[in-house]
């Protein structure tokens, strides 16, 4: 059976890159109050010190309107009363920030022997400079009345895990549509500006509601895909055909499949096109791919293409137990190409002995094993 969990806030999702993150501090500072935002950056500046030209400017804006100065005033309140703080309640503060944050040992649940420091992120440093800079933010998002750590939270995440011979369909608040193969783990979490899977392992075919102001990204094992509207499939297995890479087949629409670590290299895929993505980043070159096949498992069909027999055998494990085995290497590299169904392992261990020179023989427990036709 199929296992998943919902729920509308997940606070240990992590975020999906720091361009991402970029875009949505953008997004979150562009709905704030402009004024708010000029003081809490001329602030910044006075902290790194002003010039008398600079100093000159700021007394203008100052004296440009009231509600200027007391923006302005708010800010070097909050700042004063901070540095007033205990040197203990300001440790206790940045353990709480640190512990609000997302990681790694929090997603995997495996306790770290001991914490990390995190590296400031270059966006962060860019908006607030110095090293008061931290301090700056904390009050600049209090004084909003929503802070980041909050803006950046899901308004909705699910985590399914869908077992060997098993298959769900299912549809996404945002319109979106998944099917998920057998033996498939997919963690989706939708935010307030974009939209975002990590497959962890299998397959899915993705039907994605357009939506320009909230790009959808898939992340699988070393590849990032991201799409605004189209119906694509990703795979990706750690073990059997094509261990550690991503394939990406595109039935209608476009995508952008790149490298997770890096988007240097990226390239557009559409309707009928194909890609991998190797387990080191590397982008194969563009392949072509029937529309219509993609997604076969979606119809209950495997296809092989030169398929050691072994990797085909065990593709065809993950929808059902077929009852045979293979010991010897030689046969097990034997290649096996043609579609078969994955309901029927009757028909495609029968179909072994017609398509390959090999036999089968009973042997204990129902199970027969595959051995070279003499």
């Amino acid at each position: 059976m199929s296992r998943f969990s919902t729920s509308p806030f997940h606070p240990s999702a992590p975020p999906f890159d720091e361009a991402v993150e970029a875009r949505a501090l953008q997004a979150f500072l562009g709905d704030q109050d402009a004024v708010e935002l000029q003081a809490a950056q001329w602030h910044t500046r006075q902290e790194q010190g002003l010039n008398a030209d600079e100093q000159a400017e700021l007394a203008q804006w100052l004296q440009a309107s009231a509600d200027h100065a007391e923006a302005f005033a708010g800010i070097d309140t909050g700042v004063a009363r901070l540095r007033g703080l205990p040197a203990d309640e300001v440790a206790q503060w940045r353990a709480r920030q640190a512990a609000a944050q997302p990681s790694a040992a929090a997603t995997s649940h495996k306790p770290l022997a001991q914490p990390t420091p995190t590296r400031p992120r270059p966006w962060l440093q860019a908006l607030l400079p110095g090293p008061r800079g931290l301090a700056l933010c904390a009050v600049l998002l209090m004084g909003l009345g929503l802070g980041w750590h909050q803006w950046m939270q899901p308004v909705y995440s699910a985590h399914y895990v869908v077992e060997r011979g098993q298959r769900q369909s299912l549809q996404l608040p945002d319109g979106s549509t998944l099917e998920l193969d057998a033996d498939t783990d997919a963690q989706v979490r939708l935010y307030r500006h974009r939209r975002e899977v990590q497959l962890a392992h299998g397959q899915a075919m993705f039907s994605v509601a357009p939506d320009s102001s909230k790009p959808f990204e898939v992340q699988a094992g070393p590849a990032r895909v991201t799409v605004v509207g189209t119906r694509f499939s990703v795979r990706y297995r750690q073990d059997g055909i094509d261990a550690g890479q991503v394939r990406v087949d595109v039935q209608e629409g476009r995508v952008r499949v790149s490298a997770a670590q890096s988007s240097a290299t990226a390239m557009l895929l559409t309707a009928g096109q194909t890609t991998q993505v190797a387990a080191d980043g590397q982008l194969a070159a563009v392949g072509t791919v029937a529309p219509d096949s993609v997604g076969l498992w979606r119809k209950g069909l495997l296809r092989f293409d030169n398929t050691p027999l072994a990797q085909a055998l065990q593709e065809m494990e993950r929808y059902g137990p077929t009852g045979l085995v293979v010991h010897d290497p030689a046969v097990a590299a034997l290649l096996i190409g043609g579609s078969y169904a994955t309901a029927k392992p009757a028909e495609f261990a029968n179909m072994l002995t017609l398509v390959l020179p090999v036999r089968l023989v009973p042997g204990a427990g129902g199970q027969a094993e595959i051995v070279a036709k003499h």
